[in-house]
């Protein structure tokens, strides 16, 4: 997944859907089982991100997997790393970031929506 953020800037500009077209690629085919055990590598990046616009990929990223996942079961990884990732989007996210965030919880049923 981390490759598709090197020089995305260029390839934002060639094709305004190139995150969209990269997860479809990066999913197509994934069954739910297959997607519950990628998300430590989707938690695994997004840690690694620093910079808001991308941060909010992964989390949407992130989103997308656990809907192919089809499950409400916390990954234990995400478990672990729940207060790394809450802090990691205090430190680079933005608004997007913290309903995205919270958009994945609310999936997870561990938060309500407004």
């Amino acid at each position: 997944m981390i490759k598709i953020f090197a020089n995305w800037e260029t390839k934002l500009e060639k094709n305004e859907w190139y995150f969209s077209d990269c997860y479809a690629e990066l999913t197509k085919g994934l069954s739910s089982s297959d997607a519950f055990v990628s998300i430590p590598d989707v938690i695994n990046v997004l840690l690694t991100i620093k910079e808001t616009s991308l941060l909010n990929e992964a989390l949407d990223f992130l989103g997308i997997v656990y809907n192919i996942a089809d499950t409400t079961e916390i990954h234990p990884m995400l478990l672990v790393q729940w207060e790394n990732i809450t802090q990691h989007i205090q430190w680079f996210g933005d608004n997007y970031s913290y309903s995205a965030w919270k958009e994945i919880q609310y999936m997870l049923r561990l938060a309500e929506l407004p």
